[in-house]
């Protein structure tokens, strides 16, 4: 194969892969198999060049498409790579939008997007209860998470409980954690019971 050719199929898969990266990085996923990953990146990569290519020859009176040697010019590519950031951005609102309208109607529900696991369910911005959290060590501690990560490849995520305080088993309060919260992880807790927040 020609470099030429290669270099225009790289140039080709990047706004794809920057799709895939960008969504990712808002929104993470399991780690698909490099197959499944270029799969994606090609696809979104192909449906870019298409629409930048149209947009050029239709609108822009072939201001972009340049080409030196058989390699796109650069304009050409930087309009790649911004349309790969602009896509991935589109479908992030997309996702959200989803959202936002699931939790509008009953009817709607079914368009809510899958979160992936009960931990990014139940921490989902909707969610205003506040949480008892049972420690391997014995201690308790009731707050609300504020924060939390979410790595659907690792087995236990970090979050923090924020105005935090440290109970006895009735519930009763020991003392106040009067800073930011107490920094967690899911591989210390026991359990977490959710209550109607106040």
């Amino acid at each position: 194969m020609p470099i030429n050719n290669i270099v225009e199929f790289v140039l080709y898969v990047i706004p794809g892969f920057l799709v895939v990266e960008i969504y990712r990085a808002a929104y993470p996923a399991k780690e698909k198999s490099e197959f499944q990953q270029i799969g994606w990146s090609i696809l979104y990569g192909l449906l870019i060049v298409a629409i930048v290519k149209w947009i050029d020859n239709n609108i822009l009176s072939n201001s972009l498409y340049s080409q030196n040697n058989g390699i796109p010019g650069l304009k050409f590519t930087v309009a790649l790579l911004i349309a790969g950031v602009f896509f991935g951005l589109l479908l992030i609102l997309f996702y959200k939008s989803r959202f936002y309208l699931s939790n509008k109607s009953k009817y709607l529900k079914r368009i809510a997007p899958d979160p992936q696991s009960i931990w990014a369910k139940v921490n989902q911005p909707t969610n205003k209860d506040w949480c008892i959290i049972y420690l391997d060590d014995g201690s308790i501690y009731l707050g609300y998470i504020s924060q939390f990560t979410f790595d659907p490849d690792k087995d236990s995520q970090d979050f923090l409980l924020s105005d935090a305080k440290r109970v006895d088993e009735d519930l009763n309060e020991k003392y106040i954690v009067t800073g930011i919260g107490v920094y967690l992880n899911t591989k210390d807790v026991k359990r977490i019971e959710y209550l109607k927040g106040q």
